[in-house]
């Protein structure tokens, strides 16, 4: 009786499974999601189950979920590369190139001749290069930006004005390079603000309540007080109040 039993729940465990895997291949994410959630209900350490699911999360945008769901499948099989894949693929979505490559290395150590993984490491190198050359590219324009300009109100304060504010040539050029001090300090901001929103997709979405338990306090029946003490309601008794 318990055989049969169990081997009715594994076929119903793999029939989700398909179900979820269909749904991925007709890109209908958010339905397989549905059916691994279900089997994972009914399987709870079927680390490829969490894989699958993770995989959806990512292609629905929902990255915090999805390295959650990596994050159980490395804890379930950690001698499993695809886990490690998995994790990768989520934080190279999220911008955070180092830890994407690391990942990607640990899933290589455990697959040395898997050639998507090689490729992968490659690209998330290269999109690493890329986005410090476009950093150093955004700071460089900024100051040259910042130093023209710079020298123009210099210029036109000299030609177009009968008392030019600047005079010496010291102050000129002072003035001109902390214009120029101005665009680089600009450009830094702007690389240092892509820089601080890497990760922030991997944020718990607030409707998840990790962040507080804000539930609690809102469901939290206050306690009845009594309107007057014993003793203000005697003297309120003597009175003729009560």
């Amino acid at each position: 009786m318990d055989e049969t039993k169990k081997g009715s729940q594994s076929t119903s465990v793999e029939d989700l499974k398909s179900k979820g895997n269909e749904c991925v291949k007709e890109e209908k994410y958010i339905e397989a999601v549905l059916h691994y959630t279900q089997a994972i209900k009914m399987d709870p350490n079927n680390y490829v189950l969490y894989s699958n699911r993770s995989f959806a999360f990512l292609k629905l945008d929902q990255h915090y979920l999805s390295l959650q769901d990596a994050n159980e499948t490395v804890r379930l099989q950690p001698q499993w590369a695809k886990g490690y894949f998995r994790r990768a693929e989520v934080e190279a979505a999220s911008g955070l190139y180092d830890e994407a490559i690391l990942s990607y290395t640990t899933a290589l150590q455990l697959e040395p001749h898997n050639v998507k993984l090689m490729e992968s490491i490659k690209s998330i190198t290269d999109m690493q290069k890329k986005k410090i050359k476009d950093s150093q590219n955004i700071i460089w324009i900024c100051t040259c930006v910042g130093l023209i300009f710079g020298i123009g109100v210099v210029v036109l304060d000299y030609s177009l004005t009968t008392t030019p504010t600047l005079t010496h040539p010291f102050s000129m050029v002072a003035f001109s390079l902390a214009l120029a001090g101005m665009g680089w300090a600009i450009g830094k901001s702007v690389t240092l603000m892509g820089t601080w929103s890497a990760g922030k997709s991997l944020q718990p979405p607030e409707d998840l309540g990790i962040n507080g338990n804000t539930d609690e306090k809102d469901t939290a029946v206050p306690e009845k007080k009594a309107k007057y003490s014993k003793a203000q309601a005697r003297q309120r008794y003597k009175q003729g109040k009560l």
